[in-house]
């Protein structure tokens, strides 16, 4: 059978993004493989002759998604990943992303999918894609698996960016929340400095809500606050306020509104709750967020209980289930 017309980069077509694919978005950004190598030899002060390098070029080109070698990793240091692989590893690591709310199996075949190289050589890559394999672990109701992948971050923070080091700490403070609730408190505190970085304004916005959430939940828990159970929902609320609502992203909202409504309930204003969960659930269902959209629906059944309840604790199962989500099950099923 005849070839289809067109160019042959003479790299195999794996599945997924891979090294012959990384070379032609160089060529697609210099102009030429020429231009890629002359640009590779400068950074080296020439050390390496530009031919030498066009030759490397076209070696890597055909790895696939093997191991880069040495000028897998010098055109990385030098160009870092193209822009759309860099944003898919963010979107897989980021827990405000919409990647969670897919079903958890789909989320581990994304994952495992991209996870290879030239994309798991990328320093920063690497630390998004521990940060995912993290989140499928927890969701999978796995705490040990997850914490093997939060460590296996640790050797690639030097070149991670702020963003993505606050959503580790988040991971190591939920997870130390399930294992050791003493430990839950550096982490957080570790979060405050890193929010200051460089990141977009709704990543820092989202990362924000979820520092308050989990320093609201400690207080909740009466861990590190005093006073009886309205005086901590009280402190609590206090803190969800500082949320900040204008332009903020619909996680943000819903994560805001659903812990005001917890707050409002444990010092007794029912109604106020009651329509603070619905308003949660709302700005959840505007972003797409099936995962915090069935956690405002759980929170709705809890304070409006009858048939309201009943009805929305049906939604929520139903979500829960249709996202393969163990964690949210089991967190539902709790009295």
């Amino acid at each position: 059978m005849p070839r289809p017309p067109g160019h042959d980069p003479g790299h195999s077509h794996s599945p997924g993004f891979n090294w012959g694919d990384y070379v032609d978005s160089l060529v697609l950004t210099c102009g030429t493989l020429a231009a890629v190598a002359q640009r590779l030899a400068s950074q080296r002060g020439f050390t390496d002759d530009v031919n030498s390098v066009e030759r490397a070029l076209r070696r890597l080109r055909t790895r696939g998604q093997l191991a880069g070698g040495t000028w897998g990793a010098r055109a990385l240091t030098v160009f870092g990943l193209p822009t759309a692989a860099d944003a898919r590893a963010r979107w897989m690591g980021a827990y405000h992303s919409r990647f969670v709310d897919l079903p958890v199996p789909l989320c581990l075949d994304l994952v495992r999918l991209w996870d290879r190289p030239p994309v798991s050589e990328a320093p920063a890559a690497r630390v998004w894609l521990a940060l995912a394999h993290a989140t499928c672990a927890l969701r999978a109701g796995n705490t040990p698996l997850a914490a093997e992948h939060l460590a296996r971050s640790r050797a690639s923070l030097s070149g991670a960016p702020a963003d993505a080091l606050c959503e580790r700490q988040l991971a190591l403070a939920f997870l130390a929340n399930i294992e050791e609730a003493k430990d839950v408190a550096p982490h957080l505190a570790a979060m405050e400095p890193l929010l200051r970085g460089t990141m977009a304004p709704a990543d820092r916005v989202c990362l924000h809500a979820r520092w308050i959430d989990q320093r609201a939940y400690q207080v909740n828990r009466g861990r590190g606050a005093s006073g009886n159970a309205k005086a901590r929902a009280a402190a609590a609320e206090a803190l969800y306020l500082t949320i900040p609502t204008l332009g903020a992203p619909p996680f943000a909202l819903s994560r805001r509104a659903g812990g005001l409504a917890y707050a409002r309930w444990k010092q007794g204003d029912r109604e106020g709750a009651a329509e603070l969960a619905r308003e949660a659930a709302r700005h959840a269902g505007d972003g797409g967020h099936l995962r915090l959209r069935a956690m405002s629906l759980q929170m709705r059944a809890r304070i409006v209980g009858g048939e309201e309840g009943e009805r929305a604790k049906a939604r929520a199962l139903a979500i829960v289930n249709a996202l393969e989500d163990e964690a949210l099950r089991l967190r539902f099923a709790r009295p």
